[in-house]
């Protein structure tokens, strides 16, 4: 976690003041925020936010959120704001307390965005590597966690495609599965499919060679693998290959003989010859029995270690305040009263925190909002913290297959033209009506507005009972 950058980062994205730099990678950044309360927000705007309160209802302004934005440089690159808005979909259509909840997201604006709630603890990478390895109850009580937070996603017919330690929060009410980048909601039956036959994404060591070779035509047995790597790395701080996946098994060393049953069925090449995950379920709890822990010992354990272990990371003072800093505060109210979202409400050109900005300078901050943006590709914003060098073939001499380089994204597509409003575009005028002499100046809706119309138009356009 790190301070905002003064000339790079934003203070406020939609209604969130952004309070710390939490991680980037090639492709995105995330930043701790927090809601700002803004009085008299209109309800369009509201409605192009997506805002989602707490379940009581109440805002809740001292909720903390995760705020993740794609990378400025990607904005122009083909696809990125397609994969992004299916990467909001795929959080929302997930309820589970195993996935963080959305909390807002416009990913239609000049520089798409989507909050989530904020989950305090360290991934399972960090864990294992600066505390050492799983005993038998946390690691049982993370892999029921996994299961059901994989349960949730497929549930909705959703895959992951990109589960490994470093997308594993271990937060206080347990493990949290991360990033949705690769999830995908079954588009290889899609014309509008993103991932191209051929195409491969995610994270080497944690794949299997099926998605290795066509991340397409993966099914739910390759999130099944993926879970049962990260769960080799939990007990032996390694991912079962240091490169990429073999044809041949892993090597069991530092594995004990307990956990070797489960492993072995999981990390298998053959898709088809890997456990469902009721009986993962299943061989979890078993191993529980033989080590004669229970469910609600075995968590209790996991959550100790996690706090003994101290690496929950520390929040940044105005993190630990009631209310959102008062200057930034009153600069988005200030936008919200005069008609402009709060995304920018100080002037593009202002390089300092807490600019004085005056009227004019807040509509030419709201018209900024509009400002160029394009479609881009988009992939999971944090990069494996153990990058790793392209493979040459395992030690026993057996051929590998062959290592990507890059993942570079599909072709874009031809856009589709934007749907024809049916209303009738002529409406002569009686030139002798005394109103046709006395023009008056159009008065445009809000652009927030104006988004969700252009959101509602295309899809009835694309629905074929109408």
């Amino acid at each position: 976690m790190k301070p905002l950058d003064i000339d790079a980062d934003r203070r406020v994205v939609g209604p969130f003041e952004l309070l710390a730099r939490l991680g980037a990678g090639g492709m995105g950044v995330a930043y701790l925020a927090r809601r700002i309360p803004l009085e008299g927000l209109p309800d369009e705007m509201a409605a192009a936010y997506r805002l989602v309160e707490s379940d009581d209802g109440d805002a809740d302004p001292g909720r903390l959120v995760v705020v993740k934005m794609i990378q400025p440089h990607l904005l122009d690159e083909p696809q990125a704001r397609e994969r992004f808005a299916r990467e909001v979909d795929a959080v929302r259509a997930v309820v589970s307390d195993r996935v963080p909840a959305l909390r807002a997201a416009d990913p239609e604006a000049p520089e798409p965005w989507f909050a989530m709630d904020y989950v305090a603890g360290p991934s399972l990478h960090t864990l294992v590597k600066e505390s050492g390895p799983l005993d038998v109850g946390p690691y049982a009580a993370l892999g029921l966690a996994l299961v059901d937070a994989l349960a949730a996603i497929h549930g909705t017919g959703l895959l992951h495609r990109d589960l490994k330690p470093s997308n594993v929060v271990l937060g206080p009410d347990g493990p949290v599965v991360l990033d949705f980048g690769l999830a995908v909601l079954t588009e290889r039956r899609s014309s509008q499919a993103l991932t191209r036959t051929g195409d491969r994404m995610g994270t080497r060591p944690y794949m299997p060679v099926e998605q290795l070779r066509d991340t397409k035509h993966v099914e739910e047995p390759a999130d099944v693998y993926a879970l049962g790597a990260t769960l080799f790395f939990a007990l032996t701080g390694r991912p079962p290959y240091p490169l990429m996946p073999l044809m041949s098994p892993p090597k069991w060393d530092g594995v004990d003989v307990g956990f070797l049953p489960l492993l072995a069925q999981v990390l298998v090449a053959s898709p088809s010859q890997r456990p469902r995950l009721d009986a993962v379920r299943e061989s979890l709890f078993a191993l529980l029995a033989d080590a004669g822990v229970t469910f609600d010992a075995a968590t209790e354990q996991l959550r100790a270690r996690v706090a003994a272990s101290g690496l929950t990371p520390k929040l940044p003072p105005r993190a630990l305040a009631d209310r959102a800093d008062p200057a930034v505060q009153e600069l988005a109210q200030k936008a919200v009263d005069e008609g402009a979202a709060p995304d920018a409400p100080w002037a593009e050109d202002d390089p300092g925190f807490y600019g004085l900005v005056d009227t004019d300078e807040i509509e030419r901050a709201a018209d900024a909002v509009d400002g160029p943006g394009g479609p881009g590709g988009y992939t999971p914003t944090l990069v494996d913290p153990d990058p790793a060098p392209p493979a040459r073939g395992d030690e026993s001499g057996e051929a590998a297959p062959p290592a990507p380089t890059s993942y570079p994204l599909p072709a874009p597509r031809p856009e589709e033209p934007d749907p024809v409003d049916p209303t009738d575009p002529t409406d002569p005028t009686d030139p002798t009506d005394p109103a046709a002499t006395t023009p008056s100046a159009p008065q445009a809706p809000p652009r927030a507005a104006q988004r969700v119309a252009s959101r509602l138009r295309e899809r009835y356009a694309h629905r074929g009972d109408l």
